[in-house]
């Protein structure tokens, strides 16, 4: 049989090995192929490269993923945002009264955690580097869930920031844990759609506070020992991850290898699934070599920027969304929470618009700097128009145009996910972009100064700063890729001939720079 058809098979998707021929004969051709040191301890015992997945059997695998997998992901993640962005509807019932803050306390209650977020990123990384990931997830989650029942009885500022700080600390391992998971089981082409899935949530959460607030916040109680509206609301929150925690630590996987579910063939299918993605499934190795790359690649110092960039903005519009709604556009309290409703509905449509056109044009940074003018939009109208009964229904329309930016955070999840490889890579700059992410979010309160409120028009300055910021970063970042795409694909053209194997590098714990097979995305 000749070598070019297996090398043209190999160029191209493993899900889209079909051809005329029978999938024995194609199996023979593979075993000609010779494949590479295998350094990924986790997918080792389940390579077979010889292995034909064809279109109907990728997508049944996939439909098993979405069902075992996807569901816990978006219940994790759901539990830990509204853990995180419970202070936000409490802030309009009475909470801050009742705990006495006064200045900028509750900035600072936002600031702190993201403060303990930044100092958790580095162990949090390393830890899921050594241990199994989902094991350290429910961790944290279970730490994070006490704590959450801690702040519900909390009536003291000191304990509050300490409280806060701690959860940021643990929470560090959220999001290095679900991209991690996210690129084990799912094909690159799929990442847009599922990062939109799971991040999703976040908005989702945002509208059952708002549904809990406005419940809640009519309560009464005549008896001085009672619960407060606040404390439900917090109580309520502290349940959901309680049961989260459960679900998490006994249904979720460590890795496809490791899922109870799946028999032998099964686990190989899923590893071999994924070949395409260059990235591999768990190397527990330290490598010199790899973190001296990082170190040196502009990449990851532009995806820290880009992050960096981008919390400072949504950390704090999201803090103080329910302020500027009740005092600066002048709703009531009830009808503030109300308000988050559609709030949460924008925020969730941008996150799968933004998955649908990274899908369908593949123009990653193109959506980003898109939607960051919608923001620009929104945030120049906020400014310019002054606040009145006929005014306010406008000034509520362009805060939802504020809820677009968000949705670049899934974009800059998913190149991340897409555009760095080799296990130890990973690990720094998973690390590296989540400490960004928490440094921008403890920041952001701090640009909303207590004597520029109700408005705080010089934030809204600031943010526009912010926005032009964001989109020359984004078009440098994507013009270094590109070149980077073209000097690999030079490479390639030059082994024109000679016996290409691409994918057979997958499971060499190889990184992005190394990998002759690597395309970034853009």
């Amino acid at each position: 049989m000749s070598q070019p058809n297996v090398e043209h098979r190999l160029t191209e998707d493993p899900a889209t090995w079909i051809d005329s021929k029978g999938q024995d004969e194609q199996i023979e051709d593979l075993k000609h192929v010779t494949i590479d040191n295998v350094n990924d301890s986790e997918a080792a015992p389940y390579l077979d490269h010889t292995i034909i997945i064809d279109e109907r059997e990728n997508k049944r695998l996939k439909r098993m993923i979405d069902r075992r997998i996807l569901p816990l992901l978006c219940l994790a993640y759901f539990a830990q945002a509204m853990d995180k962005g419970a202070t936000s509807p409490i802030s309009i019932m009475g909470w801050l009264e009742d705990v006495n803050a006064s200045g900028q306390d509750y900035a600072l209650s936002s600031t702190v955690l993201w403060i303990g977020l930044v100092a958790g990123n580095p162990v949090a990384s390393q830890l899921i580097r050594r241990f199994p990931v989902a094991k350290v997830l429910a961790a944290s989650m279970l730490v994070w869930t006490g704590l959450a029942f801690w702040l519900t009885f909390t009536l003291d500022v000191p304990q509050i920031l300490a409280n806060r700080a701690i959860l940021g600390f643990f929470e560090a391992s959220f999001n290095p844990c679900l991209v991690t998971i996210m690129v084990q089981w799912y094909l690159s082409s799929e990442q847009a759609v599922i990062s939109a899935v799971w991040h999703s949530f976040t908005s989702l959460s945002t509208c059952l506070q708002s549904v809990m607030g406005y419940g809640f916040y009519h309560v009464r109680h005549d008896n001085a020992g009672g619960l407060k509206s606040w404390q439900y609301l917090l109580l309520t929150a502290a349940c959901i991850s309680a049961v989260s925690t459960i679900a998490v630590f006994f249904f979720l996987p460590d890795s496809p290898t490791r899922a109870r579910w799946a028999n032998e063939e099964l686990k190989t299918k899923f590893v071999e699934r994924v070949r395409s993605n260059n990235q591999g499934i768990k190397q527990k190795i330290w490598k010199s070599d790899q973190a001296w790359e990082t170190a040196k690649d502009p990449q990851v110092y532009a995806l820290f920027a880009l992050t960096f960039c981008q919390t400072l903005v949504i950390g704090g519009v999201g803090k103080f969304s329910a302020l500027l709604i009740n005092k600066a556009f002048g709703f009531d309290v009830a009808t503030s929470q109300l308000l988050k409703i559609p709030v949460s509905a924008v925020g969730v449509s941008a996150y799968f618009l933004m998955a649908y056109l990274q899908q369908k044009y593949e123009q990653t940074f193109f959506t980003m700097i898109g939607f960051t003018l919608l923001n620009m939009i929104g945030t120049i109208v906020i400014v310019c128009v002054a606040p009145s009964d006929k005014t306010r229904v406008g000034l509520m329309i362009a805060f939802l145009l504020l809820q677009f930016f968000g949705a670049c955070n899934t974009a800059t999840s998913v190149v991340l996910s897409r555009n760095i490889a080799g296990q130890t890579k990973k690990s720094i700059a998973y690390a590296t972009t989540f400490m960004a992410w928490g440094a921008g979010n403890a920041v952001s309160p701090q640009l909303f100064w207590n004597t520029w409120a109700p408005r705080y028009i010089p934030s809204l300055y600031i943010h526009l700063g912010l926005y032009a910021t964001y989109i020359v970063l984004a078009l440098a970042t994507r013009i270094m890729l590109v070149r980077r795409n073209a000097t690999k694909q030079a490479a390639r053209d030059l082994r024109d001939g000679e016996q290409v194997q691409a994918n057979l590098h997958a499971f060499e714990d190889l990184t992005d720079l190394q990998n002759p097979d690597y395309k970034y995305s853009i």
